[in-house]
């Protein structure tokens, strides 16, 4: 395993501090909780569950240096003559070395929000008994169908005054000491295929599964306004929301 920095070093040290975390996932300069809500936005579907606030964030387990070993599949064939001519194909696994993906930090949290289903919910189905005409040739002369009717029904209305819910949702966190977007890119991906791959089977929720078995934070070193290259911490908060991964940035500690 590849040396730590210090900028990793020190973000462990700043986040042992339970307030520190908290503040991590839901800064002062976030009122809306715009930074949790792309958090559970990357788990559960939007389409299916529709989160109006965050009343509120609690870390239940905080770990550091996780790692995560990617599996491997070893693919063969094998032949065989008795005499006939046989061939057969098998994936087989062999215990070997597997890649090591280490998670910066892990965390355990539970969300309350508010939230309402979103989209159609099944209500009844309507069979109804019909006659066709035969058709060609040799066919009978009528024919027995009996199409459905499917109805749906609005989901019902968001009540305000509903008591809130909560949503587990696990945050696996990389630092970065430096900003590097093709890296970033590539660890977090393959670190969430490792990760998706190694845990159980994500549970479904309101009529839909969850997207991923963790949310991904990458943490990078606060952008300075004389920054060359004109890039702004908006601009990288974009890119990796596009693969779905949720950027914030630290002062160096």
């Amino acid at each position: 395993m590849a040396a730590t920095s210090p900028f990793t070093d020190g973000l462990m040290l700043r986040y042992l501090r339970p307030e520190n975390v908290e503040a991590l996932l839901s800064p002062a300069a976030d009122p809306e909780r715009k930074r949790v809500r792309s958090l559970l936005a990357s788990v559960y579907d939007p389409a299916h569950l529709a989160i109006t606030s965050v009343e509120s964030v609690r870390v239940d387990l905080t770990e550091f240096q996780t790692a995560v070993h990617a599996s491997l599949a070893v693919h063969g064939s094998w032949d065989k003559s008795i005499p006939a001519t046989e061939q057969a194909r098998a994936t087989v696994e062999i215990p070997a070395t597997p890649p090591v993906h280490w998670i910066d930090m892990s965390l355990e949290t539970v969300i309350g929000v508010r939230a309402a289903p979103v989209g159609s919910l099944l209500s009844s189905v309507k069979a109804e008994a019909a006659w066709a005409a035969g058709g060609g040739a040799g066919a009978p002369q009528d024919e027995f169908e009996r199409p459905y009717t499917l109805q749906y029904a609005d989901p019902p209305p968001f009540d305000p005054t509903a008591p809130s819910r909560n949503l587990p949702l696990r945050v696996s966190t990389l630092f970065f000491d430096r900003l590097d977007l093709a890296d970033a890119l590539r660890r977090l991906s393959q670190a969430k295929r490792a990760v998706d791959a190694a845990s159980p089977q994500p549970e479904v929720h309101d009529g839909g599964a969850q997207l991923a078995s963790s949310a991904w934070l990458a943490v990078f070193p606060a952008v300075t306004t004389d920054e060359p290259s004109q890039t702004t911490e908006q601009l990288v908060g974009d890119l990796l929301a596009t693969q779905g991964f949720v950027a914030a940035f630290e002062t160096a500690p």
